[in-house]
């Protein structure tokens, strides 16, 4: 038992770890923390076992990261290039298929983000979509995710 109970934890994911739309919107519009935490653990360690270097997920993460930077002053140029993170991800994740469960995961948080009634709610949610992948960056090394 405790055999192929290995050779399924060595084999890869058993279980699929993309996110529900219940647990897309707990996380990026309810900001429900505790789940955030969860899946970002399980989509982490998922991306480890799918070979996912950090330097991949990095890539994008500095993009993610001077949009940030830069919204409070540009705020309506900030929302227009996380939008444009989208044709982005689906690109990344062509170039490296180990890339693709967490570009579906952040475009779909993309576009819950787009739906937020004005400017501080997409705002707000962009901030949790930040954290969101983060907490996946942070779970990937912790699970050994190697640089490439």
């Amino acid at each position: 038992m405790n055999q192929q109970r290995e050779r399924d934890r060595n084999r890869g994911p058993v279980q699929q770890s993309a996110l529900t739309k219940q647990e897309l919107s707990e996380i990026f519009e309810e900001g429900n923390v505790e789940l955030l935490v969860r899946k970002a653990e399980e989509l982490g360690l998922d991306l480890v076992r799918q070979k996912l270097t950090t330097s991949q997920i990095r890539n994008v993460f500095g993009q993610v990261r001077q949009i940030e930077m830069r919204w409070r002053q540009e705020p309506k140029e900030s929302y227009r290039q996380a939008v444009l993170l989208k044709p982005k991800l689906a690109y990344y994740s062509k170039r490296h298929e180990p890339l693709a469960p967490l570009a579906e995961v952040l475009t779909q948080a993309l576009d819950l983000m787009s739906q937020g009634k004005d400017e501080g709610e997409r705002y707000r949610r962009f901030l949790r979509f930040v954290e969101f992948f983060e907490a996946v960056l942070a779970y990937h090394k912790k699970h050994g995710g190697k640089e490439s």
